[in-house]
């Protein structure tokens, strides 16, 4: 006997994504776990020891993996559907924390960032498009902008841990989140729009193959002189459905508009997140804001970032909601664009000339009544870039293109989104050094100005439709 028990779609919906939901918490661990690393392998009394060139390698071994992965990612989304290619995933992404958790050495912290950073980009794709294609047009927008608010609550998990944990304990404990994820989506469906196309492309090759394998044969010449045979009854004449056209190579999706605008505009879009400074920002926002207030403890400090990046992924669950996509994101690059230049304005830069090389450290502003601004343009920054910039490229990323090259623009897409996160990583402290704190958030702020124009003149609504109206 069976109990049978009516559960609504919308819990269903929410249990299908969690899944997916839950490893991409170990993709913000991934990205916040060099500033938990990093300051403990320096100590010493850590056994293992690094020198600043090994320290800029771990920081950044973790970024470039991320780009080849969603380009990878593509073929294995293709052929197994995004469900079983989040449980292939979750295998390597285990045995890269454990790899961290177990190294003896620095070759080893290398191998295990460079696994979960293969993994943290081959997740993208596969997440965005199945979270997209099991939930309702109307819960579609909130389920993915949980994607950002996921790898925020990884960021904040990993530097709580890290703050009264040590780093090989804390990637141990890292290790159970992708595990934990494995366990729910094993008992969640495929996406059913992969299985309609999986099921079109097993009776394409049932319609081209005989049972056997041998090809099937052209049909025989009529013979007009004898007479035409017996009509077969009316239901043995009935034929198959038409089956929809075979979806198109990469080379040929590469030939069509529909493809490549969206392409286009989604890759600017991810240029214009990546260059608003919102990783280079907030990795120094800490050092700014100890020279702003010197007895301010510099965990804590990351500790109310990450709570407020926190704060406002959730907030920007309920907006995505509410307002269409094209509103939300230029007044999140509006106001990304104005409280960087504000922070610019607040801070000057000092430098001594020495050996050919320009030493820059910024200060805030001389008035008392100025020194208040570098910290409330920081906050502004935190929550006007993380309602839009931060979370619309990934969400868009499973909307704007059409079936029949979904996986493939998600993924390339998301490469350059992830190549743009790798650049901006290791410019930024040139750009610091070389040219000054004040001049640094200048450019930022002026690209998120230009891409608030560009969002708004180029970027299609994509809210409250249908994944075929939105292409």
């Amino acid at each position: 006997m069976y109990l049978k028990v009516n559960v609504p779609p919308v819990f269903k919906q929410i249990f299908a994504a969690s899944g997916p939901l839950i490893v991409t918490l170990g993709s913000g661990m991934t990205v916040g776990f060099s500033a938990v690393l990093l300051p403990q392998l320096k100590d010493d009394r850590s056994t293992i020891k690094i020198s600043s060139h090994q320290e800029s390698w771990i920081a950044s071994m973790a970024a470039l993996p991320m780009a080849v992965g969603g380009v990878l990612c593509e073929r294995l989304h293709g052929r197994a559907g995004p469900r079983s290619t989040n449980l292939l995933i979750c295998v390597p992404f285990v045995l890269g924390w454990t790899a961290v958790s177990m190294a003896t050495g620095v070759n080893g912290v290398y191998a295990g960032r460079l696994l979960t950073g293969l993994c943290t980009g081959l997740l993208g794709p596969p997440t965005a498009v199945y979270i997209a294609e099991v939930t309702e047009q109307r819960y579609r927008g909130a389920a993915l902008a949980m994607i950002s608010f996921s790898v925020s609550a990884g960021i904040l998990a990993v530097h709580t841990m890290g703050t009264f944990l040590g780093w090989r304990l804390v990637s141990a404990l890292c290790s159970t989140v992708p595990f934990a994820g494995y366990a729910l989506i094993w008992f969640t469906p495929e996406s059913p729009v992969w299985l309609r196309e999986d099921e079109d492309r097993r009776r394409r090759r049932r319609q081209t193959t005989a049972v056997g394998g041998v090809p099937s044969r052209p049909p025989a010449e009529v013979d007009t002189q004898q007479p035409p045979p017996p009509s077969p009854p009316a239901e043995l004449d009935a034929q198959p459905p038409p089956l929809p056209a075979a979806k198109p190579t990469a080379r040929q999706c590469f030939g069509r508009p529909s493809f490549l605008g969206p392409l286009a505009v989604l890759s600017a879009f991810f240029f214009v997140q990546q260059f608003s400074g919102v990783n280079a920002v907030a990795f120094y926002s800490v050092t700014l804001l100890k020279r702003v207030g010197p007895d301010l403890n510099e965990y804590h400090c990351t500790m109310a970032l990450d709570v407020i990046r926190l704060a406002v992924s959730v907030l920007a669950c309920g907006l995505t909601k509410r307002y269409g996509r094209r509103s939300l994101a230029v007044v999140s690059a509006v106001g990304t664009c104005a409280s960087l230049l504000c922070l610019a304005a607040s801070v000057r830069d000092t430098g001594a000339q020495s050996t050919g090389t320009v030493a820059v450290q910024a200060i805030p502003a001389p008035t008392a009544t100025a020194s208040l601004t570098p910290v409330l343009s920081i906050v502004a920054y935190m929550v006007f870039v993380n309602i839009g910039l931060v979370p619309l490229p990934w969400i868009m990323s499973g909307e704007m293109f059409p079936g029949y090259c979904r996986e493939l623009g998600s993924g390339l897409s998301t490469c350059f989104g992830f190549f743009m996160f790798y650049t901006v990583i290791q410019i930024s402290p040139y750009m610091l050094t070389n040219i000054g704190t004040s001049m640094t958030f200048y450019i930022f702020g002026t690209v998120s100005g230009v891409g608030a124009l560009f969002l708004y003149l180029c970027l299609p609504e994509t809210k409250n439709k249908s994944l075929e109206d939105t292409t």
